[in-house]
């Protein structure tokens, strides 16, 4: 055999042996991108769904950049974020083959948050995508089938069912759901917001960065038999910190932060709505009032005109508060305009008091008593509207019918002094929860103390009206 003969039966050999090194087989980028948007698809926050389309989108994969945009529409909605710009990215990579136009339609017809916009638009937009309850029954049982991944179809079956029309089929599509996708935190998370907040809790345990959650536990903790308002501040404080474009969020903090009087935070809430949508009326009319108790006059005084030019919403209260301001700064006439136009719209206890009093401090005493009336008439319990009435009957020499309404004061106050003292003793229970809830003790003792001193004021002026009533026998 010569040397070049047993050179090549010696490699063969080796070839057919396997001794030769063999390339690696190549795994195409495609499918390593679209298993990567699977992956964050299912795992369902608000960023994974960003990544998961901008992934799917650079790398040419329509129908999966389709499904991320029309998961990230509808979870805009759900947070009250805007989302035209994710039903226009749909749009543009919806797959050419029949049914997945549709599913475009499904998400336009998810109800908008009522706190997400302009009242205005919200309900033109609302009104042109509402369907009736046989569509919405119609597009469940395609969704059962169709195009689309299963995911993205138990979402979408998920929305309709959990909103208003279908709301008796949300247990039965819950379950359902998460037998189809058990550990897909995306079905999870619609299922929570359904009513499972448990779910919640649970996923924010194992993945603490899905702030989407925060939101919808925030509201939970609000609506339980003892509202637990630090708990939602706290959970609304890092939905907003993740979400700072929501007005939705914004607003529900500055909802917070009024009840509890904080009102340079609440105005910081509504602003941050505001810086969204500048036409947002809830949260002008809550910057309105919280302006106001600032005592910042001026500024409330133009908030409430910016909201009384919008039109259509919270007019009379807008009127209202701007005849206080006027009020407050000695603008009587100003103050005497607005409150009619004011209870023109609606006659609110305050509207009727702060109307009483201006005709009382203009003389006007009987015009006074009829509005005091009233005010106490539209609501039994407004004390400071008894003791308003109290002065007027008293200054009318009306000394019964006076001694009654001081009377009638003194027991409203007794009732509100008890009432926030309780409050106090639930909220301290303990060294934990009085520190916990020391801003919410802190309101209600104001309140005590400022019932105490008017119930002190209406038990002296009861005593001197006694006194005229012995005399006049």
């Amino acid at each position: 055999m010569t040397r070049a003969l047993a050179a090549f039966v010696l490699t063969t050999a080796c070839v057919l042996a396997g001794c030769a090194t063999r390339p690696a087989p190549l795994v195409d980028a495609a499918v390593l991108v679209a298993a990567d948007v699977e992956r964050l698809v299912s795992g369902g926050c608000y960023r994974c769904l960003e990544s998961a389309f901008a992934r799917a989108a650079a790398a040419g994969l329509r129908e999966q950049a389709f499904e991320a945009a029309l998961l990230l529409a509808a979870r805009a909605k759900e947070l009250g974020l805007p989302h035209a710009r994710w039903i226009e990215a749909a749009r543009g990579t919806v797959p050419a083959s029949a049914g997945w136009e549709k599913l475009i339609d499904v998400v336009l017809s998810i109800r908008l948050d009522p706190f997400s916009g302009d009242r205005d638009a919200l309900l033109i937009e609302n009104a042109a995508t509402r369907r009736s309850r046989p569509v919405l029954e119609q597009w469940r049982r395609e969704l059962a089938a169709g195009p689309g991944s299963s995911l993205l179809r138990s979402y979408l079956d998920l929305a309709l069912a959990c909103g208003p029309l279908l709301y008796d089929e949300r247990d039965a599509a819950s379950d359902a759901a998460l037998r189809r996708h058990p550990d897909a935190a995306l079905v999870q998370y619609r299922v929570g917001i359904c009513g499972r907040t448990t779910l919640l809790t649970d996923l924010l345990q194992r993945v603490p960065d899905f702030a989407d959650a925060e939101f919808e536990l925030g509201r939970a903790a609000l609506q339980r038999e003892r509202a637990d308002q630090e708990e939602a501040l706290r959970r609304f404080g890092a939905a907003h910190s993740a979400f700072p474009a929501s007005p939705t969020i914004a607003s529900a903090i500055g909802s917070v932060r009024h009840d509890r009087e904080e009102w340079e935070e609440s105005l910081e809430a509504y602003d941050a709505a505001l810086a969204s949508v500048p036409t947002h009326r809830d949260a002008l009319l809550g910057r309105t009032v919280s302006l106001s108790r600032l005592a910042r006059h001026a500024e409330a005084m133009e908030t409430a005109t910016t909201l009384i030019d919008l039109g259509s919403w919270f007019i009379s209260d807008a009127y209202y508060w701007r005849a206080w301001n006027a009020y407050q700064m000695s603008d009587v006439a100003a103050a005497r305009a607005d409150v009619d136009r004011s209870k023109a719209g609606f006659r609110s206890p305050a509207a009727l008091l702060l109307s009483g009093v201006i005709a009382w401090r203009e003389k006007e005493v009987p015009f006074a008593e009829t509005e005091f009336e009233a005010a106490l008439a539209a609501d039994f319990g407004y004390c400071e509207a008894a003791l308003y009435l109290g002065e007027a009957r008293a200054q009318r020499r009306r000394w019964e019918d006076s001694l009654a309404a001081f009377q009638h004061a003194e027991q409203c106050f007794t009732l509100a002094i008890e009432t926030s003292s309780k409050a106090v003793e639930q909220l301290s229970a303990t060294e934990a929860s009085a520190q916990s809830n020391a801003r919410q003790i802190a309101s209600h003792q104001r309140t005590v103390a400022d019932a105490e001193r008017r119930r002190a004021a209406a038990i002296q002026r009861a005593s001197s009206i006694q006194a005229q009533v012995k005399a006049t026998r």
